[in-house]
């Protein structure tokens, strides 16, 4: 007969484990991901419409999915997706000032979602309109992102790109 008078025990604490699962491919990671900016300044937007905005440079595209020809998310696969955006748009100039700013999500040509803001009639000559949602998307479904402006004049406005970092485009499937 064999005696044991000790037993080791080791803790593992639940952190090692999520890493360890993690890196074996267990649980899955935030993939596609992607980072997209405007490159450019864009101008042309409609007092009182709609326009899409080209996201033209990816910072990164881990999957490929996101499309900077035609400015668009492409999902690879069914499920939840998180996306950001941020742009700065600007008056047409002069004595035009901002009357509403807003940015909207599209799933193939279709609204999904929009953040629009009214302010009062006064100096601004540029201002941020955002929207961040979670968007339950099919396989090839595509999401664009779309930037309302009005002015006091009625004028043409833009969009801030180059360096700036205003305007940019983020997103990501959800693990489920």
């Amino acid at each position: 007969i064999m005696a044991i008078d000790k037993i080791t025990t080791a803790s593992i604490t639940d952190a090692n484990i999520t890493t360890a699962k993690i890196a074996s491919g267990v649980l899955p990671a935030n993939t596609p991901a992607f980072s997209a900016k405007s490159t450019s300044n864009q101008t042309g937007l409609s007092s009182g419409g709609w326009t899409k905005i080209q996201f033209d440079t990816a910072t990164f595209n881990v999957g490929s999915n996101y499309d900077t020809t035609n400015d668009k998310f492409v999902a690879p696969s069914d499920g939840k997706y998180f996306f950001t955006a941020s742009l700065k748009i600007n008056s047409a100039g002069g004595s035009a000032t901002l009357l509403g700013t807003g940015c909207r999500f599209s799933i193939n040509g279709t609204t999904a979602g929009d953040n629009v803001n009214f302010i009062g009639n006064g100096a601004m000559s540029a201002m941020s309109a955002t929207n961040s949602m979670i968007l339950n998307l099919t396989a090839n479904q595509y999401v664009e992102v779309y930037a309302y402006y009005q002015d006091n004049g009625g004028g043409s406005g833009s969009v801030t790109g180059s360096g700036d970092k205003s305007t940019q485009f983020y997103g990501c499937k959800l693990i489920s």
